[in-house]
């Protein structure tokens, strides 16, 4: 705990720089210009929210939900049910409107409307050897088929908000509910739960990589890679989008207990780490969401804007990633963009905001961008929404790609040569994270990158930026706020972070972009937060306003009116506000099960969590009750 403010003149810059560039980032655009968001209007009868979204190869649409029903819209409009009875299905395959391959919780099935009616008749059952109870939170997340025809998937872990209670003989598989290490909020008491597996057309299921948590989004590149999007928590310090190899292991320990030969006897975290295979692309928790879903390739052809070959995935934070990939030393890695979302809706933007709990995703045979929202964690509106680009190329920093020397980078538009030549509008930061049983884990050993020189492109559309010195295994963020184009317009999201696992040169770091803890350590973005002590209230609300930019704003809003159901309105519901800053402290540290609420001890300090509540009940309207 630290006793007294003491900001360090590096830190002090730091602070001071991500505060200005969270503030941008929480002013986002609900669709910034180009882009429209529309709601798909569906039947009264179609229940539960939105788990797989899809089109039929002639252009019906296909969607599944959580109360296990599968419709279909065709192209005049009408909607009829394909399906039901499914157990929460995740995903699917489609062949055509006749046939259906469904990721839903017990296995794989294939679902054929035999006689032409638009029900299916069949439902066979392929793959389906992992272990399954009672428990609400065992998943079966895919679907996606190789191109030698097997269907790939991730079987996610179990939650102890439901810890198992039944006995034996009331789950499927061998039931082992020793923990690994030690118990953590996610755990693996059944076969193969937490592991990526392989189901071929005749059902022989092959594990292929463990480590995954509640990997909530399934994708196939185009060149056929395997891709998920993880969720963050226990192991895991933020979400992110992993590349999935044969013998991977991705972070979680629990799932190791099923891996053939392992001596859980003589493993350690150490172990843990040293074999963990960290993100391909991290979306760093807060400024790119907090539980991130689906993630699909733009193959449209220009049909969604300048963005081709790229990735988008939703976020249950009623927001949506743009990503870019790299090879680099023959590992893929690269850079996420902040793409729309949030609450706000300035007045050029145009449709309706984006629903809370977006995770599936998928492009139209017209190119726009179909989002399936489930509500949030049983919280909010679900829904169904496309995004329609109407033509008009916003001003964005189009990618990121590491050099030798830095990075380089490329914008949609010309961009003025005054902005573009001047070294103080790039700003670059840098940090990685804990390696821990923990939920989540704070940004540590955070560094600013000094940009030596800065190459722009005679046409405006790019520039490279030389940077002081580069270090594999760390994730860069990188900002320009100030750039402008040459008709004087500022970008619609100035905002980028870049995970070097590796170098050009192949140097990289066991773990990634994490490392373990040192014993006794405080983190050096700890150290440098605020005290408890003799510090003025102005400068307790400036310090909370940037951890609830940081950590916050993703689910309670920049605006504080929260998600309907699930995170707080500050705004409007009072009676939020009227417990004790005891009690409110309490809940920041410890979480909020039912509502979905991670436990933020391992994240923030106890000095922040009582700056960003001083933050909230500043700019929100409600006074502690004690005082």
């Amino acid at each position: 705990m630290i006793a007294a403010l003491r900001f360090t003149r590096r830190s002090l810059r730091l602070a001071v720089a991500r505060f200005a560039l969270l503030a941008a980032f929480a002013a986002l655009p609900l669709a910034h210009a180009g882009y429209r968001v529309e709601n798909i209007a569906r039947p009264v009868e179609m229940r539960g929210g939105i788990s797989a979204v899809g089109f039929t190869p002639t252009g019906t649409l296909v969607v599944a939900t959580r109360f296990g029903e599968i419709w279909m819209r065709s192209s005049t409009g009408a909607w009829h049910c394909f399906a039901r009875g499914l157990n929460e299905p995740m995903g699917f395959v489609i062949d055509s409107e006749k046939i259906l391959y469904v990721a839903h919780r017990p296995e794989l099935l294939k679902l054929t409307d035999t006689d032409g009616d638009g029900r299916a008749d069949t439902f066979a059952a392929l793959g389906g050897q992992w272990g399954i109870s009672h428990n609400y939170h065992e998943f079966f997340f895919g679907l996606r088929r190789d191109p030698a025809g097997n269907f790939l998937g991730v079987i996610s872990l179990t939650s102890n908000g439901d810890k198992l209670t039944v006995p034996p003989d009331e789950v499927r598989g061998t039931l082992d509910p020793a923990p690994l290490l030690q118990p953590t909020g996610q755990y693996s008491d059944l076969p193969l739960r937490g592991w990526a597996v392989k189901i071929a057309p005749d059902g022989k299921l092959t594990p292929i990589a463990s480590g995954f948590r509640q990997a909530n989004g399934i994708g196939l590149s185009p060149d056929g890679d395997f891709f998920v999007n993880e969720n963050q928590g226990d192991y895991k310090p933020s979400c992110g989008l992993l590349h999935v190899a044969p013998g991977d292991f991705h972070g979680h320990v629990a799932s190791l207990k099923w891996e053939p030969g392992f001596d859980a006897k003589n493993f350690t975290t150490e172990h843990a780490w040293r074999r963990y295979k960290s993100p391909a692309v991290v979306f760093p928790h807060g400024p790119m969401g907090i539980s991130g879903g689906e993630p699909v390739w733009d193959l449209t052809k220009g049909k969604f804007g300048p963005y081709a070959g790229q990735v988008f995935a939703g976020d249950y934070s009623r927001l949506v990633v743009r990503s870019s990939l790299q090879k680099v030393a023959g590992e893929w890695q690269g850079v996420c963009f902040p793409f729309l979302g949030r609450n706000e809706t300035p007045a050029y933007t145009t449709g309706e905001k984006l629903l809370s709990g977006i995770t599936r995703s998928v492009f139209a045979p017209d190119g726009s961008l179909y989002l399936g929202a489930t509500g949030g964690w049983g919280a909010g509106a679900d829904g169904l929404q496309r995004i329609v680009w109407d033509g008009e190329v916003a001003a964005e920093v189009l990618d990121v790609k590491l050099t030798d020397r830095g990075f380089a980078l490329t914008f949609t538009r010309p961009m003025d040569a005054a902005t573009l030549t001047r070294l103080t509008n790039f700003e670059i930061n840098r940090f990685r994270y804990y390696y821990q049983f923990k939920y989540g884990s704070p940004w540590i050993d955070e560094a600013r990158v000094r940009v030596n020189e800065v190459r722009p492109g005679a046409d405006g559309l790019s520039a490279e930026l030389i940077v002081s010195e580069l270090r594999p295994g760390f994730i860069y963020e990188l900002s320009v706020p100030a750039l402008r184009t040459r008709d004087h317009q500022p970008l619609a999201n100035p905002l980028a972070y870049y995970t070097a696992n590796r170098l050009l040169n192949g140097e990289k770091t066991i773990g990634g972009t994490t490392r373990l803890p040192r014993p006794g350590e405080i983190s050096g973005g700890a150290k440098d937060e605020v005290a408890l002590t003799n510090v003025s209230a102005a400068a307790l609300v400036t310090a909370g306003e940037k951890t609830y930019r940081l950590y916050c704003v993703a689910c309670h809003q920049p605006d504080g009116r929260g998600i309907p159901g699930g995170a707080a309105n500050f705004r409007e519901d009072k009676t939020r506000l009227a417990k004790p800053d005891a009690a409110l402290l309490k809940i920041i540290a410890e979480g909020n099960e039912l509502k979905g609420m991670p436990a933020f001890d391992a994240m923030v300090t106890g000095a922040q969590r009582r700056a960003v509540l001083a933050y909230i009940r500043a700019t929100f309207g409600a006074q502690n009750p004690e005082n």
